[in-house]
């Protein structure tokens, strides 16, 4: 990963955190991530209608790539809304961010995406993901099964299957969006950006529409509330920032490695202005955490 890239994903950090904290503190249904989303493709619309990216000339495997991308995405935003509506964002957010590091990481070599990790960063990614299976327990004593088998837990993991998707499928949209036009553009990327959000709302549309109480939480929502699309704004940024680094590295799961810097954050965010409980394992959760992410940046 080159310092570039790095300082992306630095920055990236902060707004992901922030877009997080803001829709927990709304107790978010889809419907929150929808408007979300929408606010977010308006952000990106610019872009795409100022391109020369020839979307109907890129060949069907883009296509699929990034039909993937948006069901992920889709499943990613289902899980993290009902996970944060039942639990804290100082358990939910480190769990949903940190499960995929090992699951982007073992599909990567399955199929030989990319540059194999080295040992130390193999070593990181699975220090990094033990730190957060800790941080359900209230005390190291609870290590059962049990405690494992809850609602919150299968949202968490919906949440963290959905980011190890879209972060390997539009790593693998991209790539060829550049091999087909033969260039590295930002412009590209901000019109993939924007074809993934618009993409995200229809997704969304169709739960809202069927789910009756994700309706009235939109009437509840849409034209009442400016957090939908502060977290918008956020998330978008977040992401675009994230795309623009994967042109500068040679394995994508380092990006989905260093992103994990949130992690600390937001669950201070929770502990310290939420109030949320900090059990002592959650604090050696973090603590595996940050050992974890030095582990991956030496390898």
């Amino acid at each position: 990963m080159t310092f570039f890239a790095f300082v992306l994903v630095f920055a990236s950090v902060f707004l992901h955190v922030a877009w997080n904290f803001i829709s927990k503190r709304s107790k978010p249904f889809l419907a929150f991530y929808m408007l979300m989303s929408g606010t977010a493709a308006l952000i990106w619309l610019p872009f795409f209608l100022t391109s020369d990216l020839r979307i109907a000339e890129l060949p069907p495997y883009f296509f699929v790539f990034f039909l993937g991308s948006v069901a992920a995405e889709v499943l990613y935003v289902a899980g993290l809304a009902y996970a944060y509506r039942k639990s804290d964002i100082s358990l939910v957010y480190p769990l949903v961010r940190a499960i995929p590091v090992l699951l982007v990481a073992a599909v990567t070599i399955l199929f030989g995406l990319g540059k194999t990790p080295g040992p130390a960063a193999l070593l990181g990614m699975v220090v990094i993901t033990a730190g957060c299976i800790l941080m359900p327990l209230k005390a190291f004593g609870d290590f059962r099964l049990s405690n494992y088998r809850s609602k919150v837990i299968v949202f968490i993991l919906l949440g963290a299957i959905g980011t190890t998707g879209y972060t390997i499928l539009d790593s693998e949209a991209l790539a060829v969006i550049r091999q087909t036009v033969q260039r590295s553009s930002v412009f590209d990327l901000l019109t993939y950006l924007f074809m993934i959000e618009s993409g995200l709302t229809v997704g969304q549309l169709f739960f809202v529409v069927s789910i009756r109480e994700e309706r009235e939480a939109f009437q509840g929502l849409f034209l009442r509330s400016f957090q939908p699309m502060l977290a918008g704004v956020c998330s978008s940024c977040a992401y675009g920032l994230i795309l623009l680094a994967m042109a500068y590295v040679t394995n994508v799961s380092y990006i989905q490695a260093f992103r994990q810097m949130s992690l600390p954050i937001g669950f201070l965010a929770g502990v310290l202005i939420l109030k949320e409980p900090h059990s002592a394992p959650k604090i050696t959760g973090i603590i595996l955490i940050v050992a974890g992410l030095l582990l991956v940046s030496l390898g």
